[in-house]
Order: C-alpha cells, then sequence, then structure tokens
C-alpha cells in the first residue's frame, strides 16, 4: 500500500467518480482504476461497488475512508516538517521566557511565527529571569527570554534591547501622594518583588525592603500593587494603559526608573536556526517602540 493508492481512493470516494478522480489528478479513468485495484488486492478487500462507470462505497471502504484520509494529512504534516527541516534547520523549538513584554506581544509574535513555519512544533513556557538559563543549560527548552538574565558557564547570552522598569505604585498609595521619597520611605513600605526558585533557595530581586511579597510573574506584581498592597519595580511595557488612566503612579523618587537588557540565552555550543533568528530579530524590533 502506498500513499498514492490511498490518494486515489479517497478522491474516488468523494468525487463519486474514478475519471473525475483522475481528471482532479490530471491522470487516466483506467491509471486509477488500476491503482485502486491493487489496493483492494493488498488488503484482500473491495473498497467499491462498481456498474459501468458508477461506483459507491462498500461497507469495508466507507469504513476506511476517514483513517485513509487521516493517513494523507499524516503524510502532508511530515512532507511539511522535513521541507521545513531543510530550509531551517529546526521542526521543534521550545522556549521559556519571563512576562516583562505584553501577553498580546507575544500572541502576535507566536501567531505570525505558526503562519510562516506551519510544519514547526512550538513549546513555550513562563519562568522568571532567574530561572531561565538553569532551564536553558539542563535542556529542558532552546531559548530563553528575559530581563537581565544572571550568568552560567554553560549558556550564553547576549540582548536585543534595552526595557524600562519604572518604580510605581497604586494611585491611592499613601507613598503616591508624597513629594521627594527617599529610599528610607521606601524601606519602610511593602515591597512587591520578582521573586525566584533556585539551587540555594528563592532569590528576590531588586528588594530593597525587609517588609515585602515575592510573586514570579512581572503581572502578578502589577495586580497587585493595583490592590494597594505595596510599592514595585516593573517594565513599562506592562504599565502603559494604567499610568494614563493614573490607576498607578511613578513614584516621586530618584531614582524612579532605569533600564535594563532584554536578553535571550541558549546553551553556550548552539546554533540559531532560520525561525529562533527571526523570533530573535522579531521581539528586538519590538522593544524599539517601548522606548
Amino acid at each position: 500500500m502506498n500513499t498514492q493508492q490511498v490518494l486515489h481512493f479517497t478522491l474516488a470516494a468523494r468525487l463519486g467518480s474514478l475519471a473525475r478522480a483522475g481528471a482532479e489528478l490530471g491522470q487516466s479513468r483506467s491509471a486509477v482504476s488500476m491503482s485502486i485495484s491493487a489496493l483492494e488486492d493488498q488488503l484482500g478487500v473491495s473498497l467499491f461497488h462498481r456498474s459501468g462507470n458508477a461506483i459507491t462505497l462498500t461497507q469495508i471502504g466507507e469504513a476506511l475512508l476517514e483513517d485513509c484520509e487521516r493517513l494523507l494529512a499524516m503524510e502532508k504534516r511530515i512532507s511539511r516538517r522535513c521541507q521545513l527541516f531543510h530550509q531551517t534547520g529546526e521542526h521543534r523549538l521550545c522556549i521559556a521566557r519571563d512576562d516583562a513584554l505584553p501577553e498580546s506581544l507575544w500572541q502576535e509574535i507566536l501567531i505570525e511565527v505558526k503562519r510562516t513555519y506551519p510544519g514547526l512544533s512550538l513549546v513555550v513556557v513562563l519562568a522568571t529571569p532567574g530561572e531561565l538559563p538553569q532551564q536553558v543549560a539542563s535542556g529542558a527548552v532552546d531559548l530563553g527570554f528575559g530581563v537581565s538574565l544572571p550568568s552560567h558557564p554553560e549558556v550564553r547570552r547576549w540582548s536585543l534591547g534595552e526595557i524600562r522598569l519604572q518604580l510605581v505604585s497604586d494611585g491611592s498609595h499613601p507613598l503616591a501622594a508624597q513629594k521627594a521619597l527617599t529610599q528610607e520611605d521606601l524601606a519602610l513600605n511593602t515591597q512587591v518583588t520578582l521573586a525566584s526558585a533556585g539551587l540555594s533557595g528563592v532569590d528576590t530581586a531588586h528588594r530593597l525592603s525587609s517588609d515585602f511579597l515575592g510573586l514570579s510573574s512581572f503581572e502578578q506584581i502589577r495586580d497587585m500593587v493595583q490592590q494597594g498592597v505595596g510599592w514595585a519595580w516593573l517594565p513599562s511595557p506592562l504599565l502603559s494603559a494604567r499610568l494614563r488612566r493614573e490607576s498607578l503612579k511613578v513614584l516621586d523618587c530618584q531614582p524612579n526608573q532605569q533600564w535594563q537588557s532584554y536578553q535571550v540565552c541558549c546553551r553556550q555550543q548552539a546554533s540559531l536556526g532560520v525561525v529562533s533568528e527571526s523570533l530573535c530579530d522579531r521581539l528586538s524590533s519590538s522593544l524599539a517602540q517601548y522606548r
């Protein structure tokens, strides 16, 4: 049994005619008929009732039709993946990322990738910046994307651009009404900060206050700050709409903003394929719009 025989069978079944199936494929009616007869001989069943030029599916033919269509769909997927691999060197890509960039941007980029490379299997998982290099080093993921990634001896990092972190609180928080805040003022209030689980325990980034709440994502931090729990350093791409509405406020403190590198990392000896390169380029151009 070969896929050409299966194609002849499914097409004849759907069109209800050997002649129309042949015309669809640019082949003769007899070529299609001989191919289907060979398939029937191999399977040991009759797939069609034949009466002159008319054909109708037998009971077993009807039962096998859906399976045969799935087989042809599988062949197409295999062909696409092989073609993709020859074109890009990649057939599967697994990435981990933080959530410093908006979900809407990531959705847009991932949709573009899948439409451009339809045979690609793509996996995306969330992690904190502190966890990303270890996940890459372990081989759990191919690439990691995040803010100011820590160094790792088995991982190489490079910058895709800069991202601004801003010092914010809810508009109704007491700190929001104060002028010329000092670091001591911040330290006396609850800080909501990013927490990463590492081999030696949990690390809390940019922590100033001993009164703090550690969370594993920037969006969680933003939403908790919005509830008036405390102040935080947050990526500006997650804040713009709320700052315009003044539901969040940049605090009057020096410094109240800092630029950090948004980075990608991969294993030391790994080389990027076409898909990985295009993903990095897309993220790099997107970062420019947030400056």
